[in-house]
């Protein structure tokens, strides 16, 4: 597929101070779908855990190859970019984060730059992508704040638990104190939070999101009641949910996204309206 023209490039933070939401998996599929539509697609992980090497079947990274290198001195411009999945798809690459982090996780802080620096590293090293998608650990300091820093756009997974959604309006406090302590300019934008690993038989799950075990909107409940209700109410968008499905685990194994692992299944399909957004983003002044 001939790789389609844009107007501006976005970067991605897909950030959440909760572990467990699902990040690198919606990492991972935002990047292949929108490579799949023939945009070319960087995704950077920031996490120490590596998870992105089962993810996308990838073997373990040298620091020299990881992204511990962008937070080096010694960085020359080359990025140390693998590709995923190229014989579906031409224009998807990835930077293996890992514990070759570790180190860099330290050391951030006795940078003069400090949560600067993947920023300055992508402005003054363009990365040739037209979306650039930072999967960052839960820990929202100090990769997340770096990722914060370096995007344009920020998208926070949320699973419908208590101990989560109790923890949202701390994430949001993080993320505007941040904004106006580094002085970032543009600031980056929320694209919208997106309910994750949803569970119908749960009625945790369905109370919180005010649903039924159907998945429709449920009358007695007051939307404002509902997480996305609350959401929406800060005049944040809140995409349609994404629900558990063992086809995530079972394509994480074999080392694929599930539109790979199972084309054309509702699981793939998840990922759709978020997607669709991105795309009018970057074709769009």
């Amino acid at each position: 597929m001939k790789r389609k023209t844009v107007k501006r490039q976005v970067r991605l933070a897909i950030a959440s101070n909760a572990g467990g939401s699902g990040k690198t998996t919606m990492a991972v599929h935002l990047a292949y779908a929108v490579a799949s539509r023939g945009y070319k697609v960087a995704l950077i992980e920031l996490d120490q855990s590596g998870s992105l090497r089962i993810f996308a079947g990838l073997t373990k990274v040298v620091p020299e190859r990881s992204t511990a290198i962008l937070f080096q001195k010694k960085f020359d411009g080359i990025y140390p970019l693998v590709p995923l999945w190229s014989d579906r798809v031409k224009a998807l690459f990835a930077i293996q984060g890992g514990e070759a982090l570790e180190q860099s996780t330290n050391e951030i802080y006795f940078a003069a730059r400090r949560y600067y620096i993947l920023g300055d590293c992508l402005e003054k090293y363009s990365l040739d992508a037209d979306l650039i998608v930072f999967d960052t650990p839960a820990a929202l300091e100090p990769m997340g704040l770096a990722a914060l820093a370096a995007s344009t756009h920020v998208l926070v997974p949320i699973k419908p638990e208590y101990k989560d959604t109790g923890g949202f309006a701390g994430l949001l406090e993080w993320y505007y104190n941040k904004i106006d302590e580094l002085k970032l300019k543009p600031e980056p934008e929320i694209l919208g939070f997106v309910p994750t690993r949803v569970e119908l038989g749960k009625a945790t799950h369905r109370n919180i999101l005010g649903i039924d075990e159907k998945g429709s909107k449920r009358r007695e409940i007051d939307p404002i009641e509902t997480l996305p209700g609350q959401i929406e109410g800060l005049g944040i968008h809140c995409f349609p949910y994404i629900r558990e499905s063992n086809y995530f685990l079972s394509a994480s194994g074999a080392g694929l996204t599930v539109h790979l692992y199972r084309p054309g299944c509702e699981a793939s399909k998840s990922f759709d309206p978020i997607v669709t957004k991105l795309v009018q983003m970057m074709v769009e002044e």
